[in-house]
This record gives C-alpha cells, structure tokens and sequence, in this order.
C-alpha cells in the first residue's frame, strides 16, 4: 500500500482506446483515493460510495450499446461478410462480445471498489493505531480520550496482553475490539464508585485489594508454568479479589471452585477460602485444561473459555463449527464471531468471559491510564516470576 501511495496510479485503461465516459469517471475515482497528497483523497467512504454509484450508473446506459460508433464503422464490412455467409454465427459473435465487454467492465469496477476499500479501512486503523500511543504518553486518562484513541488504545493493549499469555497472538478484529472496549467502559465507570455491592465496588478498592494477594499466588502458577497474567487476572473477573466470595450457584473462594472441584483438587471445603490452598488447585486445573486445548496465546482464550464453561462444552462448540469449515481458527474469538451458532449460555454469558478477561488486564497493566494508584498488578509478582511482556 505504502509504494501505491508513493507514485500516481497507473491509468486503468492505458492499452485499451477507451473513450466512454463511465472509464474517465471510474480512472478519476481510482486517482483520488490512491492520491499521494492526502487532503487530495477521499476522505470518508460515503463520498467514493456516492461517485462509485455514479460510474455504475454511466456503466448501465453504455452497456445497452453494443459497440461504440467508431468500432461499428470499422467493422461493418466484415459483418456484412460474415452475416452473408452464417447469419447464425454473425449473431452469436455479436452477443458474446456484447458480455466479455461487459464482464470486464464490470471486473475493473469490482477492482476499484476493493482497492479503495482497503485503502480506506487501512488508513482507518493505521490513525487509530498512530494516536493511541500518543494519548498514552500525553499522560491523557482512559475517559478524557475521544472514541478514536480509547479503540487505538484497547487494540495496543490487546496485543500486549495477547503476548503475556504465550506465542502466536493473534490480531483482533473491529469486532472483538469493540467488545474488549465494551467490557473496559463497564469496568471503568466504576473507578470512583462508593458501591460496597458484588459487581458494583471502585477500581480503586478492588485493583488495591488484589495487590497483596498476587505475591501469594504467583508461585502456584509459575511452577505449572502457567503465564502469571491468566493467575493474576482470572481472579479478577471471578471474584474480584475477595477470598471468600460465594455466588449463587455456590461457587466460592477467589477462584469460585464448586466445593466438589475443590475436593477433587485436593481442598477440603472448609479451605475454600485460604487462597494459599486454593491457588495450588487453580494452577492443576489451569494445567490440566492446558494439556488438552494447547499453550500458545490462542489456545489459552480456550483454556479460559473453559474455566467458565467447561472442556467438554469447548470441544463440543469447537466440533460444531469445524464441521461447517475445516480450516477454521481454533481460538475463543472464532467462536465468539459464530456466536449465532452456538448455545445460548455461550450467547448470554460465555461471549463476554473472555472480552471482560481481557479489559480488566488492561486496566491492571496500565492503572495510571485508569486514575489507579497501584503499580501494574505483574510488576507486583517477585522478579525471578515476572510474566513476558512485550513493550508499550
């Protein structure tokens, strides 16, 4: 794209002698998106729409022509030859000229549009990427930045993140980053929040509650060799950080074992609140899943995916959509994109585990960008410990 930019686009006509006005109208097009002064582009995609739909429809009225006068007076004699001979074939000729004319017309259209299309959501991302770290060293909080810089943002943190749970991160799209986005609005309308309601509590207590704990839970997950950001961050959006936290379905502890898993991993039920014991059982069980789904940094979103729902509900999404597309992802955003197709507890609760995963590591790493007064929550994890990280 950048060597495009960098030189004036070829004529999309040069070795043909085309004088309809629908060409000149639809080389004008190409010549102003692929401008190399920028105020000389289109600067939004409704005004090329508007144009596009002008060439389409010059493109409409030319095509009822089957040729142009200047080839018609060219080839008259032939025809007349030819007709004279085989009026079956003369009138054949003259249809499959009139399409070929016609398809590859409506080819270059086709090649304009995505040309132009991609150059449009390009400059799109590459702006929204630009200002983000500009905001950041701004010293700009989360909420004093436009909607363009609050998406750059989550998107640069996104892959940082992606690259503290392990190799192979992926790129996000719009949509993904829109639902990390989402779940970090929700997150951050609670910073000064005087709620002491589950769900409801200021950033400010619960990132400062988390503080002490981290370097009592760390070790539990570094010896499984487990990426300290999942240790760190699932407690999080488990229970935000109170030991002893029970929910309605009887889940308890940081963690939110069922007394069962509890016991199955080795914590009697009465010990569901001593995270010392409860965060060795959290670390098997992470391991565990992670020897069945993979380690790398997609198959991590998985491996989470099933801390919520479990392994086998997992597998058994993953299953459905690779009978519908065998080269499909294998990562929790490929599930999230097919959401319509699964189950309606992926629908209403599984979809926004993840995203929500994601958005309180984000705060937790950059709590200055959050009006935090807590180090990043990784930096609090003793150094021989100290999770990957890729630069800001």
């Amino acid at each position: 794209m950048v060597a495009i930019l960098a030189r004036a686009p070829a004529p999309l006509f040069q070795f043909a002698n085309n004088t309809q006005p629908f060409s000149s109208e639809l080389q004008r097009v190409v010549s102003k998106a692929l401008h190399k002064e920028i105020d000389k582009r289109y600067q939004a995609a409704p005004e090329i729409l508007a144009d596009l739909k002008n060439v389409r429809q010059q493109l409409e009225q030319t095509s009822a022509q089957v040729m142009d006068d200047s080839m018609r007076s060219a080839r008259m004699i032939q025809d007349v030859e030819e007709y004279s001979v085989s009026p079956s074939r003369y009138e054949t000729r003259k249809v499959r000229s009139y399409h070929h004319g016609l398809q590859v017309l409506s080819v270059a259209v086709l090649i304009a549009v995505m040309i132009v299309t991609a150059f449009l959501y390009r400059r799109s991302k590459l702006r929204a990427n630009a200002i983000a770290p500009a905001a950041i060293a701004s010293g700009k909080l989360y909420t004093q930045m436009n909607a363009v810089e609050q998406l750059g943002f989550v998107d640069e943190q996104e892959q940082r993140i992606s690259a503290m749970m392990g190799d192979r991160p992926m790129k996000l799209n719009d949509e993904a980053i829109k639902a990390i986005k989402s779940n970090l609005d929700r997150y951050a309308a609670r910073t000064d929040s005087t709620s002491a309601k589950p769900g409801g509590e200021s950033l400010r207590v619960i990132y400062g509650r988390a503080a002490p704990i981290i370097p009592l839970i760390a070790p539990s997950f570094s010896e499984r060799k487990i990426p300290l950001v999942v240790g760190i961050y699932l407690p999080m959006i488990e229970s935000e950080y109170k030991p002893c936290f029970e929910n309605s379905a009887g889940s308890k502890g940081l963690f939110q074992f069922m007394p069962q898993t509890a016991e199955q991993y080795g914590v009697a039920r009465g010990d569901m609140c001593d995270v010392e014991k409860m965060a060795p059982a959290a670390a098997h069980y992470i391991a565990d899943r992670m020897a069945e789904l993979g380690d790398d940094s997609q198959s991590m979103t998985l491996v989470l995916l099933s801390y919520n729902r479990g392994a086998d509900s997992v597998r058994e999404a993953l299953r459905s959509l690779r009978e519908t597309d065998s080269h499909y992802e294998r990562n929790f955003w490929t599930l999230f994109a097919n959401r319509d197709k699964l189950d309606d507890t992926f629908r209403n609760e599984s979809a926004y585990y993840i995203p929500s995963f994601f958005a309180a590591a984000i705060i937790g790493e950059n709590p200055q960008t959050f009006d935090l007064q807590t180090p990043p929550l990784s930096t609090m994890v003793p150094n021989s410990e100290s999770p990957k990280s890729s630069p800001n």
